[in-house]
């Protein structure tokens, strides 16, 4: 649709039916009216498609474009396709030019859209003829009398559903779209604290010549326009489409189909009334642009946006030199999965001798496989499909209008051809043991055929698989402080792996019993007590706990093997026993206990 007709101003020129007096006694006819005035053999027509309401970014219905308290604003697309020729199909009417023709005879028939109806449920309906996909609803014809219809206002504070269909040239309709609710409001956004969208943008121009490419880097535009009123800021956007009517974009109301935000300049402050606008830099010589501008306005109330201004159509300048050679092309994903090859090409320098390509031929051998478009300053990619075992030789040819380049090197090698995967590599520890349990992890295999999952082995025992992508897993049934011997193997589509290097340990248990305890220094009221620490605590010791007996007499910490025991009375038997202590809990006491008398007084 135009931008026009966006215009607040301008809006009212949308109204199929105005409500003039003439068209209060002069209606038009319905649909219903024109098939019944038909001739009996006429024939079946062809059914147009179900229009669709456009969709907002995030999916919502966005039917109504602006809602006043008498006036609706509606927006739609109805697809135009093909669909097979019905036999009954008569002829259009012959064209000024032609001699006329019968769709039925063709295998295919376009689907003609003359017009829509939009319904207002329950109430009545009306036309709007042509191509347009947009209405300004202001009123309907309520035909409860059907020789006298009554054109009805769009009310202020009242509920509306409406729906939307396409009629063909010979007056057939086909489905309806789905409902559209709206409501309209008791006052006008000229009334409302509401910020309305600023004007149009009209005289964007270009501010200099239009970059020649002889740089990676590639050149900047400049364009400029005449400062507007009541302006925040300004938007750019270039559209790189051969076409002149490019579709509106279902997902982001108010663009079209490629359209692509270059940026955006504040308004200039001060006494300054020219915008200028520096654009990235452009990289691909030929490149055709559509550049268009608008003008949005922030205030407290929020923000708008005014229409687009005329699109400046121009093409960036073409190359002054054939293209030099191209780098040598490299594999993008190493090893090669699935017979996908993956290539990441790489661009020639460019320069005043040298000039910028326009596109990449990828050759295997002598053989073309693939043509690329592609910016400067980027890395094009390529995707080829080869078999398992099949050669390969790539070279890269840059193009442009001017000639092609020197080949580049050759990327040569092989698809691999399938085979079970190799032992898996980096299993360690992912954690620390339990009593029963060892926690482990691995790298994943990445190749072809794809490894579809992993199994744990202790020694020769397979202990379960892991499913991929899956690169760690606990092998459990242990018993505390016993040996374990972990390996892991992949497994695909030709067979099972050989086994990883084993990783070897304990599990968690309590310490073992302290050695080499022994009392010295016995007085009347104490004694020093030593000892030597268990080997191969897992986990590590914590603390040793000294007894007499049953008696805890101290608590020593880990770093320590010696205490002081304290509290003794003369002549008074003593049997010290020493235990160690981790996080697992207290192992046994050392054995056979030190015994002895204190000596008397």
């Amino acid at each position: 649709m135009a931008n026009e007709k966006w215009n607040l101003a301008t809006n009212s020129a949308l109204t199929s039916e105005p409500g003039s007096p003439v068209a209060l006694v002069n209606p038009p006819l319905t649909a219903e009216q024109r098939v019944a005035a038909r001739p009996a053999d006429y024939g079946d027509s062809v059914v147009p498609p179900k229009p669709t309401w456009y969709k907002t970014s995030d999916g919502e219905d966005t039917g109504a474009g602006r809602v006043q308290p008498r006036e609706i604003q509606l927006y739609w697309r109805s697809n135009i396709g093909e669909i097979a020729a019905h036999s009954k199909m008569p002829p259009l009417p012959p064209l000024p030019d032609q001699g006329g023709y019968n769709l039925g005879s063709r295998g295919l028939d376009h689907i003609y859209i003359a017009g829509h109806r939009v319904t207002v449920v329950g109430e009545g309906d009306v036309i709007v003829p042509g191509g347009d996909t947009d209405a300004l609803v202001t009123g309907y014809w309520d035909r409860t009398d059907p020789v006298h219809p009554q054109w009805t206002r769009i009310e202020p504070e009242t509920e509306y559903t409406v729906t939307v269909e396409a009629y063909n040239h010979d007056h057939v309709y086909g489905p309806a779209s789905d409902e559209l609710t709206v409501t309209t409001p008791a006052v006008g956004y000229d009334q409302q604290h509401t910020t309305l969208p600023p004007g149009p943008v009209n005289d964007v121009q270009f501010g200099g010549p239009l970059p020649v490419i002889t740089s990676s880097g590639g050149g900047a535009i400049t364009l400029r326009w005449q400062k507007q009123l009541n302006v925040t800021k300004y938007e750019v956007f270039d559209n790189s489409s051969r076409e002149t009517d490019v579709p509106m974009d279902l997902a982001r109301p108010g663009l079209n189909e490629g359209d692509v935000k270059l940026g955006e300049v504040n308004q200039p402050s001060g006494a300054t009334q020219t915008v200028t606008f520096t654009t990235p830099n452009y990289t691909t010589p030929d490149q055709r642009l559509a550049l268009k501008v608008r003008a949005v306005r922030t205030d407290s109330n929020g923000t708008a946006t005014g229409p687009f201004s005329p699109v400046l159509r121009s093409q960036i300048p073409p190359a002054t030199a054939s293209p030099g050679k191209a780098g040598t092309p490299t594999l993008t994903e190493s090893p090669i999965v699935g017979g996908q090859v993956k290539l990441t090409l790489v661009p020639p320098s460019i320069g005043s001798a040298n000039g910028a390509p326009t596109y990449y031929a990828v050759y295997d051998g002598t053989r073309k496989v693939a043509t690329v478009q592609a910016p400067l300053g980027a890395a094009p990619h390529v995707t080829l499909s080869y078999k398992a075992a099949q050669a390969y030789s790539f070279t890269v040819v840059a193009g442009n209008s001017l000639g092609t380049g020197t080949p580049s090197n050759a990327l040569t090698g092989t698809v691999p051809t399938p085979a079970a995967p190799a032992a898996p590599t980096g299993l360690a520890l992912n954690g620390s043991p339990t009593t029963t349990s060892v926690p482990v992890q691995w790298n994943a295999i990445t190749m072809d055929p794809p490894v579809t999952k992993y199994t744990l082995y202790q020694g020769t025992t397979n202990k379960g698989d892991v499913a991929v992508p899956n690169t760690s897993g606990t092998v459990t049934g242990y018993t505390a402080g016993q040996n374990y011997s972990i390996s892991v193997t992949a497994t695909n589509s030709v067979g099972e792996s050989a086994k990883s290097t084993a990783i070897t340990g304990k599990t968690n248990a309590v310490p073992g019993a302290p050695t080499a305890v022994a009392v010295n220094n016995v007085t009347t009221t104490g004694m020093d007590v030593s000892w030597t620490a268990p080997a191969g605590a897992q986990p590590a010791v914590t603390n040793y706990k000294v007894y007499d007996g049953t008696t805890l007499k101290a608590t020593v910490p880990a770093g320590s093997t010696s205490t002081t025991l304290t509290g003794y009375t003369p002549s008074t038997d003593y049997s010290i026993t020493v235990a160690a202590v981790n996080t697992v809990g207290e192992g046994a006491k050392s054995s056979p206990a030190v015994t002895g008398t204190t000596p008397a007084s």
